[in-house]
């Protein structure tokens, strides 16, 4: 049985967010609020389903485990921190990786 964790968000990742919906926004409304709705479920599933994601291969040498799943064209990063799952950041997977 999975414990269920706590979805929390640093600041970055909020911001990510924010860049994408507005980002997307310009062109249509309808469009980002489509796209965020599909990136803040994917999140709020993963308090329950956190252990499926794969780890991610630009941060494998870090100490603490990161990992990643996919929500639509983007690329949801978080890691595991006591028993909260902590979103760092967001970006589309034909995106340079900030991290």
């Amino acid at each position: 049985m999975v414990t269920a964790k706590k979805v929390v968000w640093t600041e970055a990742a909020k911001k990510d967010l924010f860049n994408i919906f507005n980002r997307i926004a310009a062109k249509s409304k309808e469009m980002a609020h489509e796209t965020a709705q599909i990136i803040l479920s994917k999140t709020a599933s993963l308090a329950t389903t956190y252990a499926q994601g794969s780890p991610e291969p630009l941060l494998l040498k870090e100490p603490d485990p990161y990992k990643f799943v996919h929500a639509g064209f983007y690329k949801v990063v978080y890691s595991l921190v006591g028993d909260d799952v902590v979103i760092e950041t967001i970006y589309h997977q034909r995106q340079d990786a900030v991290v």
